[in-house]
């Protein structure tokens, strides 16, 4: 059976999606994540029968605003931070449904900064510090924007015309790259380990610090186009009052649909119909229905019984395959600040990745630093206890900004690893990834997958491309 093209999903959401088969009477969502609700929100537009079961307190998914324990209304994000109006369409058209506002986010025009042995370096001062960098001599007049363009941009550009194009068709030269590292394809490509070193944080830490592991194919094709940070301008934008904010006016949408803190255990299917346990509070209830929709992260589905939900070897073994980044944020609130540069942004050669002004548009007052680890040191902190975190982040970025114990005021964390049924931030397309993107996305019988990681791109962490996945799920009812 044929199952709908990417060109099929982007057609029906400018057309109109058509309704459920007539024989659907009751859909089950597992996961209150943005492809849940978008899911449900159709489907109730469309006079069907809906249940939600989400194993947190709170809708969203990976999009987490965390507004505690903060003072003077300051906010942070834990997990999504952009929409790109150039190219996330879908995400577009659901904020524009809901009536949720955007602002021009703050990745764009940041001081960015290097921290290289407790030396700072800007951008345009890396031949100044060519030695203690460790350039090789053909690369030490260069700046980052022209080793980017060398590494990266140029020889990206000359894979071919698929590289841009905006349905996703793997050529022959992008399964080669399929087949090869990140690291190994800079390196090839004549990037010495310190430039290497300066070039990654353009990478927006998407591959988590793992870039001998991650698919060269997947990074290519994201780095060509304008989901990358190099290529940032007025398009990208964050949404006004949090990320959150559209999975909440999703969320109210379907309100009366959605049972929290009701984490599915198992999942089990026959010929006629699909049957979800899960946990209501200190009892088992399990629900009948004729299709269901599941949007967990595959690592968070570890807690779910599918000995009998009938998947086939192959969806079990993609099940296993992919890999989730790790990352974990930490935020300090600072009682004013004390630091220079207006929208600071400043990459490490630490275990913290990145220290960023967290609102930096914010004109005066208190202020939050936020600390991203991604990767190993994202493990690592992970495994430590909410108040250790934060203050081994403070003993980290001490050195780097002076005077941030002496304005310290509170601090929280934040760590997907340790999220029970996500366990993970986003995808992490790793060497052979193609090989699970159509098995990852396939319907089991009568059991649907949606998410960020069945996109019919090779890459994660998107917000447009979990919306994307919902309608993909509702073209697959319509044809059931």
């Amino acid at each position: 059976m044929s199952w709908p093209t990417q060109q099929d999903t982007r057609t029906a959401l400018d057309n109109g999606l058509p309704p459920p088969h007539s024989g659907i009477g009751h859909v089950v969502i597992v996961g209150a994540g943005l492809a849940g609700l978008c899911a449900a929100y159709e489907l109730t537009k469309r006079g069907t029968r809906v249940t939600v079961l989400e194993a947190s307190g709170h809708p969203g998914g990976r999009t987490r605003t965390l507004r505690a324990p903060f003072a003077d209304g300051l906010q942070a994000e834990a997990g999504a931070l952009t929409v790109s109006t150039q190219c996330d369409d879908y995400t577009v058209h659901y904020l524009r449904e809901m009536g949720v506002e955007t602002e021009p986010s703050d990745l764009v025009g940041t001081d960015f900064s290097y921290c290289r042995e407790g030396t700072r370096i800007r951008p345009d001062q890396t031949a100044d510090h060519a030695d203690l960098l460790g350039l090789h001599p053909d690369e030490r007049d260069l700046t980052i924007e022209e080793m980017v363009a060398r590494y990266v941009t140029k020889p990206n550009k000359d894979i071919g015309p698929e590289i841009l194009a905006p349905l996703w068709g793997p050529s022959p030269r992008l399964l080669e790259l399929d087949q090869l590292s990140v690291r190994e394809v800079l390196e090839a490509r004549g990037a010495s380990a310190a430039a290497i070193s300066l070039i990654e944080p353009y990478f927006l830490e998407m591959r988590g610090n793992e870039l001998g592991t991650a698919s060269a194919m997947a990074w290519a094709r994201y780095e060509s186009g304008p989901w990358s940070l190099s290529a940032a301008g007025a398009e990208w934008r964050k949404i006004k009052g949090g990320t959150d904010m559209l999975a909440r006016a999703l969320a109210d949408k379907v309100a009366d649909h959605v049972l929290y803190r009701a984490p599915v255990v198992r999942i089990t299917q026959d010929d006629h119909e699909v049957r979800v346990t899960f946990l209501d509070r200190n009892r088992l209830q399990t629900l009948t229905a004729d299709r269901v929709i599941v949007t967990a992260p595959f690592v968070g589905m570890r807690h779910i019984n599918l000995g009998m939900a009938r998947l086939s070897p192959e969806k079990h073994a993609t099940m296993r395959r992919m890999r989730y980044t790790s990352a974990t944020r930490v935020f300090l609130q600072m009682r004013r600040q004390f630091w220079p540069e207006k929208q600071l942004m400043l990459s490490t050669d630490g275990p913290v990745r990145a220290v960023r002004d967290a609102m930096p548009l914010r004109p005066a007052g208190r202020k939050i630093l936020e600390c991203w680890f991604s990767g190993w040191s994202a493990q690592a902190v992970a495994s430590m206890g909410p108040e250790e975190r934060v203050d081994f982040a403070l003993d980290e970025v001490e050195p780097l900004l002076p005077g941030t114990r002496a304005n310290f005021e509170l601090g929280t964390s934040f760590s997907w690893d340790n999220e029970r049924h996500i366990g993970g931030a986003y995808v992490l397309p790793e060497l052979g990834h193609h090989a699970l993107m159509e098995p990852a996305r396939r319907p089991e019988g009568r059991i649907h997958f949606a998410g960020e990681h069945t996109s019919y791109e090779p890459n994660g962490g998107s917000m447009n491309y979990a919306l994307e996945s919902a309608v993909r799920v509702l073209l697959e009812l319509s044809g059931s």
